[in-house]
């Protein structure tokens, strides 16, 4: 094994003298001065993330964002016992009551089981949203097997254009074997339902692997670097559709009278 993948693969903070050489995806070090990633994965990863969303309007008046995503009601024994942040169950009331009185939006996932039990301790006006994962059932299991897992969604900045309540992607394939984590299309829909804009601040209260933090950071300042400054606003920029094209230029092709090719005229959807 490389030393760059070694590398990827620690999980220290690196510290306040080795800021100026550390990774902007994993924050580990780089091995040389050169570029911003410490090596391909984090690069390729970084260069994904932004092809799913890209946020181009600067927060006027920052807001505090967080997402929660505890182990899931009943699961927490079973999948994360040899964690050494294993605390035992999660207080789902109390969770909640701090989302809703410490943030200005915020988003908690949990199990499709589990919705019945945690959307009554939420308050009036959340959204339920769903991550559709399209993979086929095991053929080991009887009836109807579960392919989604719930988000609730207070927002905490509505934005143009609107954003879909569901997700159609599929689990995490990189990035570590902790149970759970989110893939980056997860991540990048999750900014989107919130509202967020480049100067908000998000906290990730269960981090897990770290990846939301890390693509918050990535898409936070990219978007920052290209914004003509502060407070001002550009034509949102939508994800990418399956053929490579954003629906905002989509739009503008058909309001012009030119259809892309491959569409038969009606809305295109982003891909997820």
């Amino acid at each position: 094994m490389s030393r760059k993948v070694s590398l990827l693969e620690e999980r220290r903070e690196p510290s306040s003298v080795d800021e100026r050489r550390a990774c902007a995806w994993c924050r580990q070090p780089r091995p040389t001065t050169r570029g911003r990633f410490c090596c391909k994965r984090c690069r390729q990863t970084a260069f994904r993330l932004r092809r799913r969303g890209q946020v181009e309007t600067q927060s006027e008046r920052p807001l505090r964002f967080a997402y929660a995503d505890p182990p899931y009601p009943g699961t927490a024994r079973k999948y994360y016992a040899k964690e050494p942040t294993y605390a035992g169950e999660v207080d789902h009331r109390k969770l909640v009551a701090s989302l809703e009185s410490s943030y200005d939006g915020w988003a908690l996932s949990t199990s499709a089981k589990a919705l019945r039990d945690i959307l009554p301790l939420c308050p009036p006006g959340v959204r339920v949203c769903a991550w559709v994962k399209p993979h086929p059932p095991c053929i080991r299991t009887f009836g109807l097997h579960n392919c989604w897992e719930a988000l609730i969604v207070s927002v905490g900045r509505p934005r143009r254009p609107g954003v879909r309540d569901w997700l159609q992607a599929l689990p995490a394939r990189g990035g570590g074997e902790l149970p759970g984590r989110k893939p980056l299309a997860f991540c990048a829909w999750l900014f989107e339902c919130l509202g967020m804009l480049p100067g908000d601040e998000l906290i990730d209260l269960f981090p897990g692997s770290g990846v939301v933090s890390r693509a918050w950071r990535e898409l936070s300042r990219r978007s920052s670097a290209t914004s003509p400054g502060a407070g001002a606003e550009r034509r949102p920029v939508a994800s990418p559709t399956p053929a490579g094209r954003s629906v905002a230029s989509s739009t503008a092709a058909r309001r012009s009278g030119v259809v892309p090719a491959g569409t038969t005229g009606g809305p295109i959807a982003a891909s997820a």
